[in-house]
């Protein structure tokens, strides 16, 4: 009897665990889904992060059993292991069938804070969305900044990082709490030689890391030269760090997801947004134009070299990184304290870029409209490369056919997007000869990933009177949904063409959500299968709203205006068979 009491208790056992699992499994998807706005992010977020989540701590388990080591946690155990017998830790991993087995990563989010001005409240929320950010599947390293410090006096230095860094232990580190985690500080992990920075002991950072800890990196350095401590500035030991995890992603045993900066001053300013953030920035084609605009006098120049450090360095890293890994998937952030502080998944630009991995508004949105949100967070990625051909830049003659024969332009490639993207078969002669010679923008950016062509559409047979129309706005299938990639496209055609652009979409379109909210108007009449979108610099408070017999000199008759688009935009034959 008492052996079935057992055998029962067990059996119960088992039933509370397997439903332990799965709510705890249900509730983090529920809430996943609940953060993302799109089924795709979604996915991609899951399909990216699925093998970061493991319940194994809920599980009951026989100590006789094979240790599993498709789990995170037993694979963590294994690389520490593998380190504290002085064994290499990334060779390969088999399981009891000798069958070789995938290393789940470890997906790193090196934050660097700048210390000075952040609140004992703003701490509180910084650790609820480290919290948050560890049940996410990252794995956070804390590089702490104190470069505002005087560096005449190392002593009276390390004193008070010393001071600020055992505080920052009280604020961050309760593993007692039920949802706790625990932080350790590191000093002394790099080594200055010839003027060259390096960490010899990275497994002093892995291990913690392996072992759930947030470890803290203190802004101290070992010159072997002069055997002394040194004191040395935040962003040159971020790029060491970066460099040294960077060497060990070939072992697939780590990932750099996020580089961060905890800035007060928060993300780089632009002019277009009235001072406020730029919310993307795509160094491959932006990286020179922002710097210089820093330097035209709108803001104090020492608040501007500030900026421009934290702008240099970003792009020093991020380019590093896509150097040696031949990819773009880091994301550089930069913020404030107390933006980083906000517990909401939508809210909070870093959560919600580990969740979709973009801005939490899209940086295509024009500036001047009320309804677009002011940030103080700019989102960074190398990018892509964007290739830009206008008819005021070009020398010659500027026609889609010029384009092809001087191979600028490689026309297989732009045929088999455009039918990619739209899902038809476009009818080449037929087309390329409707806009050869009325050509007015061409874009694309990386190996054909997207592309946008405009061309000048004459209004009544009129000649000189002609209105930029956007023709074709294609995105490879593959790279739909892909963050950025549309906006990148789309904010260049709107200051291509900032004073007056039209385009039209059909009804049916599930993009049209997407364009209304990037135009100045829409209208659409019923026996019409388009919808006609409008925007531009001419609409800026010179409508005509009055019904009169005369308008005004520069005030634009808005029902004259839609005329001329209207028969524009339903005079374009079909481009597709």
């Amino acid at each position: 009897m008492s052996k079935l009491k057992t055998l029962n208790r067990q059996f119960i056992s088992n039933i509370e665990t397997h439903k332990a699992v799965t709510d705890a499994k249900r509730n983090l998807i529920l809430s996943i889904l609940k953060s993302t706005t799109t089924k795709r992010e979604a996915k991609n977020y899951l399909t990216k992060y699925q093998n970061q989540f493991d319940f194994s701590d809920l599980d009951f388990a026989n100590s006789n059993e094979i240790v599993p080591l498709n789990r995170r946690e037993n694979q963590r155990e294994l690389f520490i292991q593998r380190f504290l017998n002085r064994q290499n830790p990334f060779v390969n991993i088999y399981d009891e069938d000798d069958r070789k087995l995938k290393k789940i990563p470890l997906r790193l989010a090196i934050f660097k804070i700048k210390f000075a001005t952040i609140t004992n409240q703003q701490w509180t929320g910084i650790a609820e969305t480290f919290k948050r950010l560890i049940n996410l599947g990252i794995s956070p390293i804390i590089l702490l900044d104190f470069d505002h410090l005087p560096d005449n006096s190392f002593k009276n230095n390390e004193l008070y990082i010393t001071d600020q860094s055992n505080k920052l232990l009280n604020r961050l580190g309760k593993p007692e709490e039920e949802d706790g985690f625990q932080v350790s500080i590191l000093r002394s992990l790099f080594t200055k030689k010839n003027g060259h920075l390096s960490i010899d002991s990275l497994e002093s950072i892995l291990i913690p890391l392996y072992q759930g800890t947030i470890p803290i990196l203190q802004p101290i350095a070992y010159n072997v030269d002069s055997n002394t401590q040194e004191f040395l500035k935040s962003d040159s030991l971020l790029f060491a760090l970066c460099s040294a995890l960077v060497e060990k992603r070939t072992t697939n045993l780590l990932s750099i997801e996020k580089i961060v900066m905890i800035d007060q001053l928060g993300g780089i300013p632009s002019i277009e947004r009235n001072q406020t953030s730029h919310v993307f920035i795509n160094l491959s084609q932006e990286y020179s134009d922002i710097l210089s605009e820093l330097f035209i006098g709108h803001i104090n120049p020492k608040v501007r070299d500030l900026h421009v450090s934290n702008l240099n360095s970003m792009n020093n890293i991020l380019s590093f990184i896509r150097d040696r890994s031949g990819n773009d998937e880091t994301t550089g952030i930069i913020t404030t304290p107390e933006i980083m502080s906000i517990n909401n998944d939508q809210l909070n630009p870093i959560i919600y870029n580990v969740l979709t991995d973009r801005s939490i508004i899209s940086s295509s949105l024009p500036s001047s409209n009320k309804r677009t949100p002011q940030v103080s967070t700019t989102i960074i990625k190398k990018g892509v490369n964007v290739q830009i051909f206008e008819q005021d830049t070009y020398t010659g003659q500027f026609t889609m056919e010029d384009l092809f024969k001087d191979k600028l332009v490689d026309k297989s490639k732009l045929v088999e997007l455009l039918n990619d993207s739209f899902g038809k078969t476009l009818q080449v002669n037929e087309y390329f000869k409707r806009i050869d010679n009325n050509l007015a923008t061409f874009i694309f950016v990386g190996d054909y990933d997207g592309a946008a062509i405009i061309t000048w559409e004459k209004v009544n047979g009129d000649n000189n009177k002609r209105i930029a129309y956007l023709d074709k706005f294609a995105i490879a299938k593959r790279n739909q949904g892909l963050p950025g990639l549309a906006d990148i496209i789309f904010k260049i055609i709107l200051q291509s063409h900032s004073s007056e652009l039209i385009w039209r979409s059909r009804k049916v379109n599930p993009v049209n959500k997407w364009y209304f909210e990037r135009c100045c108007g829409c209208m659409s009449s019923p026996e019409s299968q388009w919808k006609i979108f409008y925007t531009g610099d001419i609409f800026d408070k010179r409508i005509d709203r009055f019904k009169r017999k005369t308008i005004p000199a520069g005030v634009i008759n808005v029902g004259e205006k839609l005329k001329e688009y209207s028969k524009i935009c339903e005079g374009i034959p079909p481009s597709f068979k």
